[in-house]
C-alpha cells in the first residue's frame, strides 16, 4: 500500500487517524447536512435544533448578513453559545489543508501558457484556467512515470485532450466520451484548432506543424459506469498495445469519477490525474452485489452520508462573502421555496411525507408573467415581500405545470404566519447545513485517496491537493496515483 501525501488538519499524525475522527464528527451533526431545505417548514427542523442557537440567531440584533462571514471564515461572535462555537470550529478545524500546488519550473509554466493561445477559443475564463492548469500537471505525471498514452476520461468538448496531444507536452490521447454529440462536436473543434496551427501566425511563432501531431488525438464514444470501468484498459490497450498509459479527467461528474478510479485500481494503468465533481450524483445505496461510488475504500468502509449530505458538499462557502448580494437572494428563494412546500401541505396538495416537486429557477419573466394575475387589491393590502412571496408561488405553480391556484389571500396569510423570523431561520439553518459541506468533501477525498493507495504498491505515490483557486472554482481538488 502506497502512502497517502495531504497535509493533514494540526493534531493529527496519519490519514487514518484523521479518518476516523471525521467520520465520528460527522455523525454527531449529520443531521444539518442531511437536512433538505424545501420540507424545513413541514417538518418543523428549527425546533430540532439546540434551544440556545435558536434563540442566537432569533436575537433582535441579529444581522442576516453576519452569516456570510460565519461560513467563509468561521468568525462568530462572543454572543454565540459554546455549543454552536464547538460546531464552527469543529467544521473548520477539519477540513484539509489543500495548500500549496507542486512547484513548477516558471519558465516552463509561462511557455506553456503562451502556446495555449491556439487552444482556447470558446473556453470561458474560468475553463481557460482549468485547463492550463491540469494540462500541465498531466504531462508532468506522464513524463515522470513514461507513459505513452493519455485516456481522458469525461472528455466532453475535448479541450484538455487537444492541448495534451498538440502542445509541446505531444502526447497521444484517447478522448473519451459518452455522448456522440460532444465527440462531434470536439471533432469539430479540432479541425479548427489544426487549422490555427498550420497558419501563418503558428508558424511565426515557431510551431512546427507536422502531419504526425493529428494522429495522436483519437475520440471515441463509450458509457464508462461502476460496472464497466475495466473498458477503458481495453480501448487503451487497441490503441496502444505496448504503450505505458494513464488515465486524467477534468471534473468528471457523480460515478464517473469513482469509475475512473475503480478503471485504474483494477488495471494495469501506471497513473492517474483526476479532478472530480457534482458530489451530488455519487451513489451510495444499491441492488446486492452491485458497485457504489461510496465509500470505495477499507479505511472508509461501513460510512453513509446520505443524499442530501452529497448535494450538501457541492456548497460553495468560500464564494459567500465575495458575492454577498447572490448569497443573501439565495436565503430568500430557499425560503419562498421552503414556504410553497409548507402552503401546499397546508392546503392538502401533496402529503406531508410526500416527495416536493422540483421547481428549479423562476425566471423574470416568469414572475412577471404571475405579478399580473394577481389582483390589485391585494396588492394594495400587503407589503413588498407579502407580495414578492405571492408573486412566486403563481410563478411557482405555473412552471410546474400545477392546476392548483392559491388566492392571493392564502399566500399573503402563508407568509405572515412565518414572516421575518422564518426568513432568518431559513438562512441560519442553510449556513449550519452548508459549514458541513467541505468536510463532507474532505471525506469524500480521503476515501478516495485511501483507496488509490490500497492499489499502489509501497513503491508508488498518492497525493491530493488544491490545483485552483476555490473562489473560481470551488472543486478545485485533484487526485493524483503513480505506481512507480
Amino acid at each position: 500500500m502506497a502512502a497517502v501525501e495531504i497535509q493533514l488538519p494540526e493534531g493529527f499524525a496519519t490519514v487514518a487517524e484523521y479518518a476516523a475522527e471525521i467520520k465520528h464528527v460527522y455523525k454527531q451533526y449529520a443531521h444539518l447536512p442531511n437536512m433538505h431545505i424545501v420540507d424545513f417548514f413541514v417538518t418543523g427542523f428549527w425546533q430540532t435544533l439546540p434551544r440556545e442557537w435558536q434563540e442566537y440567531f432569533e436575537a433582535s440584533n441579529f444581522e442576516l448578513s453576519s452569516l456570510l462571514s460565519l461560513a467563509s471564515t468561521g468568525q462568530l461572535d462572543q454572543r454565540a453559545p459554546e455549543s454552536l462555537h464547538s460546531y464552527v470550529r469543529a467544521m473548520f478545524h477539519l477540513r484539509l489543508n489543500y495548500h500549496g500546488s507542486p512547484p513548477t519550473d516558471q519558465i516552463e509554466k509561462e511557455n506553456h501558457q503562451q502556446e495555449l493561445w491556439y487552444f482556447l477559443d470558446s473556453m470561458s475564463p474560468k475553463k481557460k484556467i482549468e485547463v492550463a492548469e491540469l494540462s500541465q500537471l498531466v504531462a508532468n505525471v506522464a513524463s515522470e512515470s513514461k507513459c505513452s498514452l493519455v485516456v481522458d476520461v469525461g472528455a466532453g468538448q475535448g479541450y484538455l485532450s487537444r492541448v495534451l496531444a498538440y502542445s509541446s507536452t505531444g502526447l497521444p490521447v484517447l478522448a473519451v466520451d459518452s455522448s456522440p454529440k460532444q465527440q462531434r462536436g470536439a471533432e469539430s473543434m479540432q479541425r479548427r484548432t489544426i487549422k490555427r496551427l498550420q497558419g501563418p501566425r503558428a508558424a511565426a511563432n515557431g510551431f512546427k506543424w507536422d502531419s504526425e501531431r493529428a494522429a495522436r488525438l483519437e475520440h471515441t464514444v463509450m458509457h464508462v459506469s461502476l460496472d464497466n470501468a475495466s473498458q477503458l484498459a481495453e480501448a487503451a490497450h487497441a490503441t496502444a498495445p505496448d504503450a505505458r498509459w494513464m488515465l486524467c479527467g477534468l471534473h468528471a461528474c457523480g460515478d464517473l469519477s469513482s469509475a475512473v478510479l475503480k478503471a485504474f485500481a483494477e488495471s494495469d494503468a501506471t497513473a492517474v490525474v483526476l479532478v472530480p465533481c457534482c458530489y451530488n450524483h455519487i451513489s451510495e445505496t444499491s441492488q446486492e452485489g452491485s458497485v457504489v461510488g461510496f465509500p470505495l475504500s477499507l479505511g472508509m468502509h461501513g460510512t453513509w452520508l446520505g443524499q442530501n449530505a452529497l448535494k450538501t458538499a457541492c456548497q460553495a462557502t468560500s464564494r459567500w462573502d465575495a458575492s454577498p448580494e447572490a448569497t443573501l437572494a439565495a436565503f430568500r428563494r430557499n425560503y419562498f421555496r421552503s414556504l410553497l412546500h409548507f402552503l401546499m401541505v397546508a392546503q392538502n396538495q401533496i402529503a406531508s411525507d410526500g416527495v416536493a416537486p422540483a421547481v428549479g429557477k423562476v425566471t423574470n419573466t416568469e414572475l412577471q408573467t404571475a405579478l399580473a394575475e394577481i389582483p390589485a387589491d391585494a396588492i394594495a393590502r400587503s407589503s413588498a415581500d407579502e407580495q414578492d412571496f405571492a408573486v412566486y408561488v403563481l410563478a411557482a405553480l405555473t412552471k410546474l405545470d400545477h392546476a392548483w391556484r392559491p388566492t392571493a389571500e392564502q399566500c399573503i396569510a402563508c407568509y405572515r404566519e412565518h414572516g421575518g423570523a422564518g426568513l432568518r431561520q431559513i438562512a441560519a439553518a442553510w449556513t449550519l447545513k452548508s459549514l458541513a459541506g467541505p468536510l463532507i468533501e474532505c471525506m469524500l477525498v480521503v476515501d478516495r485517496a485511501l483507496y488509490l493507495a490500497e492499489h499502489c504498491t509501497a513503491a508508488g505515490r498518492v497525493r491530493a491537493f488544491a490545483l485552483f483557486d476555490p473562489v473560481t472554482s470551488p472543486r478545485n481538488v485533484v487526485l493524483v496515483a503513480q505506481r512507480t
